[in-house]
Formats: C-alpha cells, sequence, structure tokens
C-alpha cells in the first residue's frame, strides 16, 4: 500500500471520528447530571397541556376552576393523581450532560420535528411556556429529550408512555361510583334497599321473611362501584335516544342527593350506554354488570319467601 494511500486513510478515520465526536457526545460511566431541571416551568402558570404522538392530532388537557379536563372529551375530568404524576416526573427530570450536541444527533436520537415518540407542550392561552421532544429510550426508565429550539438532547428520568396521547388513559375513572358507606337507599324499581345498622335490607319484608346478606351485599357493590369504558362523543346522546332501554335505578344517598342511572342497548356493538343524572356524559359500559341487575329478582335477596 502506498503512502499516500495510506495517509487518505488515516485521513478517513480522523475525520470519522471528529464527526462522531461532534455529533455524538455520550455519557462517560458516573457522569454527574446538571442540577437544572429540562423544563424550567411553574405549573401553576400553564393553563393546557397538548400531547403528541407523530402523525396523530395532539391530545389536549385544559385546566379547569381545580381540576384538569380532556377539551375533546366534552371536558371530561381527567384523574387528578394520573396528572400530578406525569407532571411531576417531567418537571422534575433533571438534565444530564447533553448526550446529542447538534440536531443532526437530534434526529438519529428521535427528537425533531420531522420525528419523535412524544412531544409535549405546555401552554398559557397561545404562549408556549414549554417544548420538549421525547424520543429513543437509552435504558430503563429514561428517554431522550430536547426541547424546541436548543441542539442539545438529554437523557432524562421519564419514559415516553407516562404521557399517553389517547384520551381513555387519563379518564377519571371515579365519576360514577358511590361508596357503599355513602349509599342511604337503592331503588330497583320492582323492589329496593336500604342502608340500616346491620347492612343494607330489602324493604317490605313480610313476617316469614329476612334479607339474605350474601346476595344484596354482592348487589349493592355491583350498584355502587359502576366502571366504564368509554366516554362517548357528540353522537352518544343520539345513540342512547334510540337505544332500547334495559334497566334504570336510582341511587338515594346519605346527603341527600339523588342519582338515577339509566341503561340503553344501542342498535350496534357489544356494549350498552349508560346516562348518569349526576354527568352530563354517556358512557359505554359492560353488559354482564348490568344484565345481572336486571336479572335479579326480590326472591334471590330474601330468605324464607316461596316463589310462585
Amino acid at each position: 500500500m502506498s503512502r499516500s494511500v495510506k495517509l487518505l486513510l488515516l485521513l478517513l478515520v480522523l475525520q470519522a471520528g471528529l464527526v462522531a465526536w461532534v455529533n455524538f457526545q455520550v455519557d462517560e460511566p458516573g457522569a454527574v447530571e446538571a442540577d437544572e431541571p429540562l423544563l424550567a416551568l411553574d405549573l401553576e402558570s400553564a393553563d393546557a397541556v397538548t400531547i403528541e404522538r407523530k402523525g396523530d392530532a395532539p391530545l389536549r388537557l385544559t385546566r379547569k376552576d381545580a381540576g384538569w379536563v380532556l377539551s375533546g372529551k366534552g371536558d371530561f375530568p381527567v384523574a387528578s393523581a394520573k396528572f400530578e404524576e406525569f407532571a411531576e416526573k417531567l418537571l422534575k427530570a433533571k438534565r444530564s450532560w447533553p448526550v446529542g450536541r447538534t440536531l443532526v444527533a437530534a434526529r438519529q436520537l428521535r427528537v425533531t420535528e420531522e420525528d419523535f415518540e412524544r412531544r409535549v407542550r405546555f401552554l398559557k392561552g397561545t404562549e408556549v411556556l414549554g417544548d420538549v421532544f421525547l424520543g429513543s429510550s437509552p435504558g430503563f426508565r429514561k428517554v431522550h429529550a430536547r426541547l424546541d429550539g436548543d441542539e442539545h438532547t438529554h437523557a432524562i428520568e421519564f419514559n415516553a408512555f407516562d404521557a399517553p396521547p389517547d384520551a381513555g388513559s387519563w379518564y377519571d375513572t371515579e365519576v360514577l361510583k358511590t361508596a357503599v358507606e355513602d349509599i342511604a337507599r337503592i331503588d330497583l324499581g320492582v323492589y329496593a334497599l336500604k342502608a340500616g345498622d346491620g347492612g343494607f335490607q330489602v324493604e317490605g319484608l313480610r313476617e316469614n321473611e329476612e334479607t339474605d346478606a350474601g346476595p344484596v351485599k354482592e348487589l349493592v357493590e355491583r350498584v355502587a362501584g359502576i366502571d366504564f369504558r368509554e366516554v362517548l362523543s357528540k353522537d352518544g346522546k343520539a345513540r342512547f335516544d334510540a337505544g332500547r332501554a334495559i334497566l334504570e335505578y336510582v341511587i338515594e344517598t346519605k346527603a341527600g342527593s339523588t342519582i338515577t342511572h339509566t341503561v340503553v342497548s344501542p342498535k350496534e356493538g357489544d356494549h350498552y350506554i349508560l346516562k348518569s343524572s349526576a354527568q352530563p356524559h354517556y358512557f359505554e359500559v359492560e353488559k354482564e354488570r348490568f344484565d345481572k341487575l336486571r336479572d335479579t329478582s326480590r326472591v334471590q335477596l330474601v330468605k324464607g319467601v316461596v316463589s310462585g
């Protein structure tokens, strides 16, 4: 091999090394993290957060009154614990020493406008308080992150899955539930259950009858712990109105409020639709719970009664 060829090869190796050093600066083992948070902002000053997955429309969370709601779901409430955990993790995430110092590195780490796992923005009106791209993961519970307008990419203690871009991951799933200890009476139409010192009793017991505590307890818990699988969009009312009535029952609370749950079977789908008088929304719910409520008769809740 001629001397000139050797020199050319050496120059090529040096050039490649220089490019790699400029574009990527990987943390050395034991590197000390910077003290500053990646996002230096006060959450109290923000009135909206958007979370975007590449190729999808951003999900918008909006501050309303004392909590956060999903703008695209008729201001359905966000689970406060979920939001607090997300915000605390992201806003307290500290900058590492840069693992990438250029936009070339940012592209390879998937933290650019053209390619990202998540893009999270904190807003006050139309003002952007913070705008961060989350990309590939360098390790367990870590993600590459870059602030919009900054060429440096950092590895922060966060996970892209902690910022879900779908509304269902943020639902406050407690809105239809009523604590058993708060219920005074349940009226299921053909019979009613009333809370007492010894638990719930079937109303109107005859002389030879007594409440069967086991089935009654199960029924009360079924009424109290209502789950839903989806909050319906604007067509929820139309689908509900067109459905076939399945069940209606009333919950009377010890505080004096009355909640009516009406359940219908829509024309299409393997689910029911529930409307609660305590909520403005319509809910897609599983059939099994409400079929059991509908099919439980007074005879099944009382001892000593002779059927027929």
